[in-house]
C-alpha cells in the first residue's frame, strides 16, 4: 500500500492533519528569506524601463548559456556540431542560431539535459504533462522554485493579494476519496491557508454543499482551473448565492470570454489570468489594467509565426541550472501585441493565449472534470495524448507512444485513470500513429462532441 492509498483510508479529521502537515512542509521549502529576496528583486524591476529589463534578461541569458555548454552533454555536443561558442549567444535575438527544442527530444534524451554540476540528492523532481498530454520528469533546484514562486507572487501582489489571504482552491489534486458520497468534499491546509475543494465531486447534486462551505469560510480569494471556477460561478448565480470574493485567479487552462463574464457576474470581480509551466521557460501575467505581460526578467521568450497567424511560444529558462532548456517549444500558441500597457510596466504584451483550451469531461453522474493532464504526468513514454468524449460517462483516450512503451506502462496508466476518476467514468485506450491538430495547428488535449444540453 503506497502513501496515497494510506491517506485515502484515513478518517477525514486525520486527512486534514496530513494535508496541513504537507502544507507546512511546502511553506518551509517554498517561502523563506531567499524567496523574499527574490520577490523584492522582481518587484523592483517592475519599475524599470524596458531597456534596463532587457539588459538584465540578456545578462542572465549569457551566463546561463555558458553554464549549459560547459556542464550539459546535450548542449556541449550541439554547440560543437553547429561550430558555435557559448559567447555567440548574447541576446534574445542570438538564440535564433540554435534549433528549436521539442519536448520529444527532451523526453528521448532526458539524461543528457541534466547538468553535471548537481548531485541528485540536492535536487527535487518535477513532473509535467503540458497541453499535449506527454509526460516529462526533470530535476529542479530549490533556488529555482523560490524564483518561480517569486514571479508568481509578484503578479498577485500587483492586484493587492498577500500571502496571508485564505484561498478557496479548485485544482487537480485528489484530496478527497473518490468513493466518498457525502460532504465534506474539501480538506483544510492551515499553514498554506487553503480550503482545498475536490473538483472530482463537483456536480449539480453536490454544489450546494460547496457553496455553503465557501460562504461559511468568509475567504475572499478563489483560485483554480477556469472550467471549474466558471461552473461554481454559474451555480452561485443560479442559486442567488453572494460570496465576499475580492480576487479570482486562474491557471492551467485558457480563460475563455464566456467564463470571464460568468465569473464577473457571479462574484463582481474581473478574473485574473496567468500563464506559466513547470519547465519555467515562459511566464505571462495579467496586470490590474488587464494587460497580459511577458515576464521578461524571468525567462527569454520568443514568438515564432505559426500558419494560423498566431505565434508559437518558444522559451529559454535561466532559473533552473540543473536542467537547462534553450529554445524549448512549449506547444502553445499566443497572439503577440504591439500595444503598450497603460500600467507602465515594462515588457511585451500578448492579446491572448491559445494553448490550453480545454473542454470539460462529463461523468455519468453529471460531474464536470476539467483539466485531466495530471493523469499522464508520469507517462514518460507517451508522446501525445488526447481525451475524446462522445457520450456522458465514457471517453476514448488516444495515445501516441514512444519506443519502449509496453504493457507495464499501459497498466500504470489505467491505474492512474481509475485512481483519478473512479467508476463514474469508463474509458478505452486507442493507440494511434498521430493526433490531428486544430485549424490553428494546436493539439487539443480534450475534444468533446457532447451537445450543449449534455455538457
Amino acid at each position: 500500500m503506497d502513501l496515497e492509498q494510506l491517506y485515502l483510508r484515513l478518517p477525514t479529521r486525520l486527512q486534514n492533519v496530513v494535508v496541513s502537515a504537507q502544507g507546512y512542509r511546502i511553506q518551509r521549502s517554498r517561502y523563506g528569506r531567499a524567496f523574499e529576496e527574490q520577490l523584492a528583486g522582481y518587484e523592483s524591476r517592475s519599475n524599470r524601463d524596458f531597456e534596463q529589463v532587457k539588459a538584465h534578461r540578456d545578462q542572465r541569458l549569457q551566463a546561463f548559456v555558458r553554464h549549459a555548454v560547459a556542464t550539459v552533454p546535450y548542449y556541449r555536443d550541439l554547440f560543437a556540431r553547429l561550430r558555435l561558442k557559448a559567447d555567440d549567444i548574447r541576446s534574445l535575438e542570438d538564440l535564433g542560431q540554435l534549433p528549436v527544442l521539442t519536448k520529444q527530444t527532451v523526453q528521448e534524451q532526458v539524461d543528457r539535459f541534466r547538468s553535471e554540476t548537481f548531485a541528485s540528492q540536492s535536487l527535487q523532481m518535477h513532473h509535467t504533462s503540458g497541453s499535449t498530454g506527454a509526460g516529462l520528469q526533470f530535476p529542479v533546484t530549490l533556488e529555482s522554485q523560490h524564483e518561480q514562486w517569486s514571479v508568481w507572487w509578484r503578479y498577485r501582489r500587483w492586484h493587492g493579494l498577500q500571502r496571508n489571504e485564505w484561498c478557496l482552491y479548485f485544482g487537480g489534486r485528489s484530496v478527497v476519496p473518490l468513493s466518498q458520497r457525502r460532504p465534506p468534499y474539501w480538506r483544510t491546509n492551515r499553514p498554506g491557508r487553503q480550503l482545498m475543494f475536490s473538483a472530482y465531486h463537483l456536480s449539480d447534486q453536490t454544489i450546494a454543499d460547496y457553496l455553503v462551505e465557501m460562504e461559511r469560510s468568509g475567504a475572499r480569494w478563489i483560485h483554480g482551473y477556469p472550467s471549474v471556477v466558471a461552473f461554481v460561478a454559474e451555480q452561485a448565480l443560479r442559486r442567488g448565492v453572494r460570496l465576499p470574493v475580492r480576487w479570482v485567479t486562474t491557471g492551467a487552462e485558457s480563460l475563455l470570454p464566456h467564463q470571464k463574464q460568468i465569473v464577473k457576474r457571479a462574484f463582481g470581480v474581473e478574473p485574473i489570468e496567468h500563464y506559466g509551466m513547470a519547465e519555467g521557460v515562459a511566464n505571462i501575467s495579467q496586470c490590474p489594467h488587464g494587460g497580459l505581460h511577458v515576464d521578461e526578467d524571468y525567462s527569454a521568450v520568443e514568438f515564432l509565426p505559426a500558419e494560423s497567424g498566431a505565434a508559437r511560444v518558444i522559451g529559454t529558462n535561466f532559473t533552473n541550472p540543473a536542467f537547462p532548456l534553450l529554445r524549448y517549444d512549449v506547444g502553445d500558441l499566443a497572439t503577440p501585441s504591439d500595444d503598450v500597457c497603460s500600467c507602465g510596466r515594462p515588457g511585451r504584451l500578448v492579446e491572448c493565449i491559445d494553448g490550453r483550451q480545454e473542454d470539460c469531461v462529463i461523468t455519468r453522474s453529471g460531474c464536470r472534470l476539467g483539466r485531466l493532464d495530471h493523469i499522464f504526468k508520469d507517462c514518460v513514454r507517451v508522446r501525445e495524448a488526447q481525451i475524446r468524449q462522445d457520450q456522458p460517462g465514457h471517453v476514448t483516450i488516444w495515445l501516441v507512444t514512444a519506443e519502449g512503451y509496453g504493457q507495464a506502462d499501459e497498466e500504470a496508466l489505467e491505474r492512474e485513470i481509475l485512481k483519478r476518476v473512479g467508476d463514474d467514468l469508463t474509458f478505452e485506450i486507442a493507440h494511434v500513429d498521430s493526433i490531428p491538430r486544430t485549424r490553428s495547428g494546436k493539439l487539443r488535449f480534450v475534444v468533446s462532441n457532447l451537445s450543449a444540453e449534455a455538457a
